[in-house]
């Protein structure tokens, strides 16, 4: 111990944050070369967006949005360099990338906003579930990106505020570009930051040195980020589909909650020793909190405290609203650790990330079993057929994702299927419905039909106006799925079911039969007959 420390010291400071950034990816990225297909919740449905864009011949019901917009990183890169090492390899490479692009810049960021090398090394032993965190997981990969870039556009603020010149300005508008590219949502975070920073400077004089320094940089990414509020504020997802609440505030037990499970965990119990670095970091953040580092003054944090309390859930096409605070008020308590820490508390952190690597390990294993499980009637589908998927349980290895929600998507890539449950409902992806569908089928209301009317008992449970008794639960249960297939019937050809509850499938039409069951999936056709007429 006494030889690595002596190691640790004689490196300079430009090559111990690259050692630290080393040895944080190696924990997070070498799963990556597990399975075939990365287990991420969103991801699939973003590889059959890009399959709809290949081949929008075949897919007469969608319209393509372009790429001049916010959140389209991950779609132009599976586009470009999909064609050169094919979908799922252009999938790793970009989240090997996030994962990469979190090792080299967490480090950095203690170091340039602390100016201490012990400061950082501490921040570095309960930074590592962040590398490979939760938004990586939900397979929200152009967030997960635009953090780190976000905090890198902070590093050469803190920079361009003490010695300012127009090559660090210059780059400060590429790489503050290169953020709104990849999501706009960061870069407001960053925005807010730099003005709180200009409120509580000490003086009047250093007010106007500041936001001379930091904000002229900021605005041509400033002018992108309004047209994409301006975008989002027109966008027509709650009058499409009829199902969203806007107005959700998460009470306070799930608050609390989230900050852990939304940012340190990633997919099931055997990650869950990043319970440890989140609540050592919670209490030396809470008890240095007034502490003022660059841009994470105690006002700054308490603002980000109040908008992750208030801010909505949802808004707009946009879900976790306010869970994306989360990530800017754990690297404010990076910030906040002291310089050292107790020999055995960093015994124990060594271990949980050891545990915490092995375990992620461990999941991209079991979830890509469940995937092959999933895919496995692809052979019994035909070309273009279409498949409408109704999934009674969308997670089942994984705890903290629902990683069994987009699988169908791999029927999309291989057979060129329908894809009713593309998410299409919103300008701001790169496909859209040419016409809006029956709200019926609507992405948002469909992935959620089967599993909140599986049985009898979940449709009266979704009845608050009390108009249906106990007594009536199985009629209503009939007459929805009655409804409901008087709809689909004429619309699909096969059915993907999933967990399908005996309840459930037998009200399937007798049109379909069986044409494959193995496990907990079924694939249904309709009958030729049928299908002539």
């Amino acid at each position: 111990m006494h030889e690595l420390r002596r190691r640790v010291t004689n490196l300079s400071d430009r090559h111990l944050p690259g050692a630290v950034s080393a040895l944080l990816l190696a924990l997070s990225a070498w799963p990556l070369a597990l399975g075939k297909a990365l287990p991420y919740q969103d991801l699939p449905n973003h590889l059959a967006a890009v399959t709809v864009i290949q081949n929008l011949d075949l897919y007469p019901e969608f319209v393509f949005n372009g790429l001049a917009k916010t959140n389209s990183a991950l779609f132009a890169w599976l586009l470009f360099v999909g064609r050169c090492v094919g979908l799922q390899g252009a999938a790793r490479l970009f989240a090997f990338g996030v994962l990469a692009a979190n090792a080299f810049v967490l480090p950095r960021f203690v170091l340039a906003l602390t100016g201490s090398r012990k400061r950082m090394l501490v921040a570095s032993t309960l930074m590592w579930p962040m590398v490979h965190n939760w938004f990586v997981s939900a397979g929200m990969l152009d967030f997960a990106l635009a953090v780190p870039l976000s905090l890198a556009v902070l590093i050469v603020l803190q920079g361009q505020r003490h010695r300012p010149t127009l090559a660090r300005g210059l780059s400060l508008v590429a790489l503050t570009i290169v953020t709104w590219y990849a999501h706009v949502f960061p870069l407001l975070v960053v925005q807010m930051l730099v003005a709180i920073e200009v409120v509580v400077a000490k003086t009047p004089a250093a007010r106007v040195a500041t936001a001379r320094a930091m904000i002229p940089p900021l605005l041509p990414a400033t002018l992108l980020v309004v047209v994409s509020l301006h975008s989002q504020m027109r966008d027509t997802v709650g009058p499409m589909t009829g199902f969203a609440n806007y107005q959700k505030i998460l009470p306070v037990w799930e608050l609390a909650y989230n900050l852990w499970a939304e940012w340190f965990w990633a997919f099931s119990k055997f990650t869950v020793t990043s319970v440890v670095p989140c609540v050592l970091l919670a209490w030396l953040g809470f008890s240095r909190r007034r502490e003022s580092p660059p841009f994470f003054s105690p006002l700054a944090l308490f603002v980000l405290l109040i908008l992750y309390a208030f801010v909505p859930y949802i808004a707009t096409n946009w879900f976790h609203v306010n869970s994306r605070f989360i990530p800017f008020l754990w690297v404010a308590l990076l910030l906040r650790v002291p310089p050292e820490l107790p020999r055995k508390t960093v015994a124990v952190l060594g271990l949980s990330a050891i545990f915490y690597s092995v375990g992620m390990g461990k999941d991209f294993v079991r979830l890509e079993r469940e995937r092959l499980e999933f895919t496995a009637g692809i052979p019994t589908v035909p070309e273009r057929a279409r498949l409408l998927p109704l999934l009674f349980r969308m997670s089942a290895s994984s705890d903290n994702t629902r990683s069994l929600l987009h699988y169908w998507a791999y029927y999309v890539m291989e057979k060129h299927t329908a894809a009713p449950l593309l998410f299409a409902h919103s300008y701001s992806f790169p496909v859209m419905y040419r016409e809006p569908p029956p709200r019926r089928f609507n992405h948002l209301p469909l992935e959620g039909f089967a599993p909140s009317t599986a049985r009898p008992g979940d449709v009266c449970s979704r009845i608050f106006d009390g108009n249906v008794v106990v007594n009536d639960c199985d009629a209503a249960f009939r007459q929805a799925w009655f409804d409901f297939w008087a709809e689909a019937t004429p619309l699909f050809d096969h059915l993907l079911l999933w967990e399908v509850t005996p309840e459930a499938r037998a009200l399937i039409p007798a049109v379909y039969h069986p044409v494959f069951e193995r496990g907990r999936l079924a694939i249904y056709a309709r009958l030729r007959t049928d299908a002539a007429r």
